[in-house]
């Protein structure tokens, strides 16, 4: 189990909490769209290397478990990268770079620290690892044949996006001749007559497309294993996507989970009851999921962003909510965290809804997300002192930007505030200078 951020509360099952239950699969299909958005342009990779992973599944007999865990290690197989630059880099036709194993130690770290997905971090840690290596050796049979054929889909995407906008009908033999050629080597026999088998058929590459991959994506999900987890154990998931966020930028280091922990403070402080501070801390935690679309460039600008730079900011927040609001059981989440960008007088954004239908807690979610940023370092300025953040916090209020009772919150515990922004987020902050 993963271990917590300092002061980060587990949201407990006292208030009833662990008696709602989400379903692991479809949270993980949800989360997977923010992974997706990480390739700015090439979307829903990890997708369509579910469905063919999947598809390939099939002729081997695997056990019901094993497609599950399948399934979940190909959704999730890129989930140690963030970077824009590294997932250009993974979708080239190379089958190894200096990179590449990398990524997928640390998304089977991530993975590891979940409970209910450590089988599935095997997996994830070795999908770049050629069937021919020793380091595949290591492992049980079951789990280097599922991660081999997580490699191989992994790798005919990036033969597919290689051909760009052409149709893959065109592509499929040239495709299928160049993994035979593999056969034994990079890819285990096994997996590549799989893969023949699955791919001789024009449905297999035409479901590859946008507006057929979503559904038959979800269907193989519904068919197998459900695992269902009680929504307080999302935490510790939540976690980890926190974590692939803020490891977009040095500049956004622990940038979630303080603000998870100072939003959570904040509910309490305004008396809300212990379920709806776990899920403001939820709420929190995954709140900048929508991040992930916005080029590494864009973050760690220096200069001001010009208009088409912070057009592209200003789609977080709608990504976010669009991702978390998926899932029947997170509905509320989203709502508090695609809305912490809305101001008061319908000024803010995506959705510019009226005050009187922004929430108190996706109000305190907003206090907390601005608080925290001024208390770190960014491309453009040094971090914040508590009064100078109380004192921009008064300036936000003042243009209808941020709820004046939630910042008087603030301003009646700031002291107890600026320790949740800035306790594990300080040293990271200031380890980093603003660029020259």
């Amino acid at each position: 189990m993963v271990s917590r951020a300092p002061g980060l509360d587990s949201p407990g099952g006292s208030a009833g909490s662990d008696l709602e239950r989400v379903d692991l699969n479809e949270v993980v299909l949800a989360l997977s769209d923010a992974l997706d958005l990480v390739g700015t342009h090439v979307v829903q990779h990890g997708k369509r290397v579910a469905f063919m992973a999947a598809a390939c599944g099939r002729p081997l007999a695997l056990e019901e478990e094993e497609r599950t865990d399948l399934l979940l290690a190909a959704v999730l197989h890129d989930c140690g990268v963030s970077s824009t630059r590294l997932h250009q880099k993974l979708l080239g036709e190379d089958l190894s770079f200096e990179d590449a194993h990398g990524h997928a130690d640390a998304g089977g770290e991530l993975l590891a620290r979940f409970a209910p997905l450590s089988r599935v971090a095997a997996i994830v840690r070795l999908h770049h690892t050629p069937w021919d290596s020793p380091a595949r050796l290591e492992a049980d049979s079951r789990t280097a044949l599922l991660a081999n054929l997580v490699f191989l889909a992994d790798r005919v995407d990036a033969q597919l996006q290689a051909r760009g906008d052409r149709d893959p009908l065109l592509s499929t033999d040239e495709i299928r001749r160049w993994i035979f050629a593999r056969s034994g080597s990079s890819f285990a026999e096994e997996a590549v007559g799989a893969f023949l088998e699955a791919s001789a058929a024009e449905a297999f590459w035409l479901t590859l497309e946008p507006h057929h991959l979503e559904r038959a994506l979800r269907d193989e999900m519904r068919i197998e294993r459900h695992r269902t987890v009680p929504l307080s154990d999302l935490t510790d998931l939540a976690l980890i996507f926190a974590g692939i966020v803020d490891g977009k930028s040095l500049f956004t280091a622990s940038h979630s989970t303080a603000v998870a922990r100072l939003a959570s403070l904040l509910g309490r402080l305004d008396g809300l009851d212990e379920a709806t501070c776990a899920r403001l801390q939820l709420a929190g935690l995954l709140h900048d999921l929508g991040k992930l679309r916005v080029p590494d460039e864009v973050l760690d600008k220096v200069a001001p962003l010009d208009e088409g730079e912070f057009a592209t900011i200003e789609r977080h927040a709608f990504e976010t909510f669009q991702i978390l609001s998926r899932v029947e059981p997170l509905r509320e989440i989203a709502g508090w965290a695609g809305y912490h960008h809305e101001g008061l007088r319908r000024k803010g954004y995506p959705f510019r809804i009226r005050a009187g239908e922004i929430p108190l807690p996706a109000r305190l979610l907003a206090i907390a997300d601005v608080f925290q940023a001024f208390a770190q370092n960014r491309p453009y300025r040094g971090p914040l002192g508590a009064e100078e953040i109380l004192a921009q916090l008064r300036l936000f209020v003042e243009a209808g930007k941020l709820d004046s009772h939630g910042v008087d919150l603030v301003a009646a515990n700031l002291g107890e505030c600026f320790r949740a922004a800035t306790l594990d987020a300080s040293e990271a902050s200031g380890a980093h200078s603003p660029p020259e």
